[in-house]
């Protein structure tokens, strides 16, 4: 049973509402606790992502969520959970580091494992980029993902970010150490490529 309560996490409703053509990104709240918990703890989810342990409990993500309402309110990030536009159903999360001080952020996102392949993960990351560049000025957006991670490389790749390097050896996850691969995009690349059409 989830022990937060929404009044206590202002900061988690700074998040704007954001829309796409079939999602909407709106601010995390309490209900969406269990949710979170039930799809990284999915093996599949988990096996994607660079810091999470398996297994993810409630408890977990009530302390991901606290930290998130923290990072909101401070200004130092952006979280939005990922809904089906037109039945709400929960689909996973986006997210923006922001370094405020470098107009630059960083991207991270999850999205169930039931929901792969339907395009929605590269959905939700075009739409944040706009927001990242067009509503809060950023000069630069970067990600990383884990050198083995295909499908998330296949989501970069398909927002245009360009790669920069791979970090050796950088990530020690399930006792294995593990090549990361860093991306970035600038903002002219971004108001190129939305003037060819991909944004």
């Amino acid at each position: 049973m989830c022990a937060l309560v929404d009044s206590w996490l202002v900061g988690l409703k700074r998040a704007p509402i954001l829309h796409s053509a079939r999602l909407l990104l709106r601010p995390v709240c309490v209900g969406d606790v269990v949710h979170i918990q039930s799809s990284i703890d999915d093996k599949r989810v988990c096996d994607n992502l660079s810091y999470v342990p398996h297994p993810y409990t409630v408890e977990m993500a009530e302390t991901w969520t606290r930290n998130v309402n923290f990072g909101m309110a401070n200004g130092s990030c952006c979280y939005w959970t990922i809904c089906d536009q037109k039945t709400e159903e929960f689909i996973g999360s986006m997210g923006l580091s922001i370094h405020n001080e470098q107009d630059g952020c960083e991207m991270h996102y999850w999205v169930n494992a039931d929901q792969w392949n339907k395009g929605y993960c590269t959905e939700a990351a075009k739409r944040t980029i706009v927001h990242a560049f067009e509503d809060i000025g950023m000069h630069r957006v970067f990600i990383t993902h884990r050198e083995n991670g295909l499908a998330s490389k296949t989501v970069i790749k398909k927002c245009g970010f360009v790669l920069e390097g791979i970090l050796r050896d950088s990530l020690k996850r399930f006792g294995k150490f593990e090549n990361v691969a860093t991306y970035s995009m600038l903002h002219d690349e971004y108001l190129a490529m939305k003037k060819n059409g991909l944004y």
